[in-house]
């Protein structure tokens, strides 16, 4: 099933979110592209996207984009902040 195969390179670049001294902010933060890909592939606009493992924000980012709506669960405080103004950010640019 070669037509069915996604690659997508590692999350680098200024994608990459990076903490104050500039080491990897979350330390398997995914590509947008590959959420955009599972989302467009599994739901459909003005679905909820529920993610339980939420890190970096990365689903929520691209379910924004995508006009889903959406959900998730961090544990670690670290990780909620980033994403949270992570989206906070996108939804600012966003609306611009």
């Amino acid at each position: 099933m070669k037509d069915t195969d996604w690659i997508f390179g590692l999350c680098k670049g200024k994608e990459r979110l990076k903490d104050e001294n500039g080491m990897k902010a979350h330390p398997t933060q995914k590509p947008l592209k590959l959420i955009q890909q599972v989302l467009l592939s599994a739901s459909n606009k003005g679905d909820i996207v529920f993610d339980p493992f939420m890190g970096s924000g990365t689903t929520a980012i691209v379910a924004e984009a995508l006009g889903r709506k959406w959900s998730g669960i961090e544990r670690d405080k670290k990780y909620v902040a980033l994403a949270e103004k992570r989206i906070e950010d996108f939804v600012k640019n966003v609306k611009k």
